[in-house]
């Protein structure tokens, strides 16, 4: 038996739901370390990078990881990765370090990219959630492609399969902050005048004019958004072109909600996103064809419906904790 130690910064408790607990196997068995510290709410907060402080955070956490007695480490998003990698390196550790949820946007400038680099050759798989991204980011830090694996985004909260689309008051609803483009979906619903709900961080909504037909809301709970994806009549990611992909936990969290997308075509969603199968798509930068997309979908209750369905059946077969797990068991089994 093989027991592996997993750091994430949402890991309040080290009796934490992770994907782990949807994995039945005699060989590996599992031990969560939970953060150090409370971070920023990024959602609501200032650019998506790590300050000093969750930074020490980050160094905390690994510390303790890698002074675990364990014969491997699994570590969730890049900076608890590339701070479990440095005290590795420096501890002359060689126990397997795997890094779930790899995203490396945040390193801009060579000098980053090569800082990063030479703790992150002591990683031994990085998975990501695009395919597109085992190249890019391959060749962003200047390391083997092999090491970088696809494995489908999952989403591991409470799933109510009752789809109650709101009948009397429908209306369209988009959420999320990064990498969007308000500025064409406010163009496109005003001039469809349909009810719209927004929710998004100021910082990304600061300067756009707000059509009369739009509603910005206010900081709701996790299980209010889910309520919102489930009633809409129609759901919208618009997306700008920045970043190797986008918009991949938002997609994912509608579809396993059984509801479909109005959504932008753009690199990095190829994983997810078929048009016409479980997502309408429009241009990039183009409000009259992503209005055309959300009538479309608005108007055609028939073609609704089968997106939906479609939509929910790809998530119960790529985006479970369930088939994450299963994922993940190949990856360990590959690396020990």
């Amino acid at each position: 038996m093989k027991e592996w130690v997993v750091a994430s910064p949402y890991f309040e408790t080290a009796h934490d739901r992770w994907i782990s607990d949807s994995i039945d196997s005699d060989q590996h068995s599992f031990t969560l370390i939970p953060r150090s510290g409370q971070d920023r709410n990024w959602h609501q907060g200032g650019p998506p990078r790590a300050t000093l402080r969750e930074w020490s955070h980050r160094m905390r956490q690994a510390r303790r990881a890698v002074q675990r007695d364990a014969d491997g480490i699994i570590t969730v998003f890049p900076q608890l990765a590339a701070a479990t990698a440095s005290l590795k390196m420096l501890a002359r550790n060689d126990r397997p370090l795997v890094s779930w949820f790899f995203n490396t946007e945040g390193l801009t400038s060579v000098p980053k990219r090569s800082l990063a680099g030479i703790p992150l050759g002591r990683v031994d798989r990085f998975v990501v959630h695009s395919t597109r991204e085992t190249e890019s980011y391959a060749d962003l830090l200047n390391l083997p492609s092999e090491r970088f694996v696809y494995v489908p985004f999952q989403y591991g909260a409470n799933i109510e399969t009752e789809k109650p689309e709101d009948q009397d008051e429908p209306f369209v609803f988009a959420t999320g902050s990064g990498y969007r483009d308000y500025q064409t979906f406010f163009e496109a619903v005003e001039t469809l005048g349909y009810r719209t709900l927004v929710l998004a961080s100021d910082r990304v909504l600061a300067g756009l004019p707000v059509p009369p037909n739009v509603e910005i809301l206010e900081q709701i709970t996790r299980p209010e958004i889910r309520r919102l994806v489930r009633h809409a009549r129609v759901n919208v990611v618009p997306l700008n072109d920045g970043a190797t992909t986008a918009g991949l936990v938002t997609i994912v969290e509608t579809f396993c909600h059984g509801r479909s997308l109005v959504i932008t075509d753009r690199p990095g969603l190829e994983d997810y996103v078929f048009e016409g199968k479980n997502a309408l798509c429009s241009r990039l930068f183009d409000p009259r064809s992503m209005a055309d997309a959300i009538e479309a979908m608005w108007t055609d209750d028939a073609q609704r419906r089968e997106l939906d369905d479609a939509a929910q059946r790809f998530a119960q077969d790529n985006c479970t904790d369930e088939a994450a797990g299963r994922s993940l068991i190949r990856i360990l089994d590959a690396v020990v």
